[in-house]
């Protein structure tokens, strides 16, 4: 296996090729990559888009679809072999339901992913004292939790919210704790509203 050194080199180099528009030599230094890195997600998308780049296609339309499926299978939380696999259903093969189903599963991952990566960021603001900050990345993971988890159960959503809270407009907003990040909210609740009764 090569050095992260050599498989960053590499990458840039195949990048490069790219960039220049010599996808025929920018597939070649993906696929040198991928002997070394055959379990790397982000390689085999850049191959499965190379292959469709280049003019005289080396490989068929079902190994493309086939790499971007193994993307998503190598990387299950990373949305971007579901979202790469759904350009390629719906502009490729021209199925849209098809093309749905897997972009729904790159925007859950990818909502998850922005869900999580604010509340790392309102942890941190917190620690540096910077409380507006803190709340309005905690307002904007209670949003987008809201939407990922509020009548994923398919029940009735009617209850009596677990949150109101007060947005810059002036705006009461109320919310419920459900999902996976319910305890990482309310420790962040807790933080910056000490005050709050539990």
């Amino acid at each position: 296996m090569m050095s992260i050194r050599s498989f960053k080199k590499g990458l840039s180099k195949a990048l490069h090729h790219w960039e220049k528009k010599q996808y025929d030599v920018a597939l070649s230094d993906v696929e040198e990559l991928l002997k070394s890195w055959p379990g790397n997600a982000q390689l085999h998308i850049l191959w499965a888009n190379l292959v469709q780049l280049q003019e005289d296609p080396t490989y068929s339309l079902a190994e493309v679809k086939k790499a971007l499926q193994r993307t998503a299978d190598l990387d299950p939380n990373s949305p971007a072999g579901n979202i790469e696999l759904g350009h390629y259903l719906d502009a490729v093969e021209d199925n849209p339901q098809a093309a749905s189903k897997v972009f729904s599963e790159g925007i859950r991952s990818a909502r998850q992913l922005l869900i999580d990566g604010l509340l790392g960021q309102a942890r941190a603001f917190v620690q540096l004292d910077k409380r507006q900050e803190a709340f309005e990345c905690l307002m904007e993971s209670l949003y987008l939790a809201n939407i990922a988890y509020s009548s994923e159960d398919g029940k009735s959503t009617t209850s009596a919210p677990d949150i109101l809270l007060r947005d810059r407009a002036g705006r009461i907003l109320a919310f419920q704790l459900k999902g996976p990040f319910a305890i990482k909210i309310e420790d962040l609740l807790r933080e910056l509203f000490p005050k709050r009764s539990a």
